[in-house]
C-alpha cells in the first residue's frame, strides 16, 4: 500500500496597498506595514519576475500607482541616474528591514530574491505567484 504523504496546503502569496497600509502574505503568515516609497518598488518587482527594470521605469511605475490608489502628490524631481540608483535601492533595502522584522521568512525570500542597481530585479530561488 503506498504511504501518503500530507502536503501542506500552500496559502496565496499577497503583496497589496490597501490606503496607509499595505497587508503582505507569505508562508500562512500575514502582516501589515505602512506605506512607504519602497514598499512600491518592492510590489512592482514582485509583478514582474526575472524583468531588469531600469530605475527611472521603477520610480515612476511606484509614481503612477501611488497616485491610482489616491495621493495627489508629485512625482519626485527628475535626478541623476546614480542619485535615482542609490534612492531607490535605499527605500528597498529599509522597506525589506521592515518586513524582515516583522515577518522573517519573507524577509530572507525577498532579500535573497531582489537585486537592485542601475537595473532592479525579482528572481525568486523558488516560483511565488503574487497577488498584487
Amino acid at each position: 500500500m503506498p504511504s501518503r504523504r500530507r502536503q501542506r496546503r500552500s496559502l496565496p502569496a499577497v503583496f497589496q496597498r490597501e490606503g496607509e497600509y499595505w497587508t503582505i502574505a507569505y508562508d500562512g503568515a500575514v502582516v501589515r506595514l505602512k506605506d512607504g516609497k519602497g514598499l512600491h518598488y518592492v510590489a512592482c518587482l514582485l509583478g514582474h519576475p526575472g524583468r531588469p527594470i531600469h530605475v527611472d521605469d521603477l520610480r515612476a511605475a511606484a509614481v503612477a500607482c501611488h497616485q491610482q490608489n489616491g495621493s495627489n502628490a508629485p512625482p519626485n524631481a527628475v535626478d541623476s541616474s546614480e542619485r535615482l540608483r542609490k534612492a531607490v535601492t535605499n527605500r528597498i533595502r529599509e522597506s525589506l528591514a521592515k518586513i524582515r522584522a516583522e515577518h522573517d521568512p519573507l524577509g530572507l525570500h525577498l532579500a535573497n530574491s531582489i537585486h537592485t542597481g542601475l537595473f532592479c530585479r525579482y528572481t525568486p530561488e523558488r516560483p511565488t505567484t503574487w497577488t498584487l
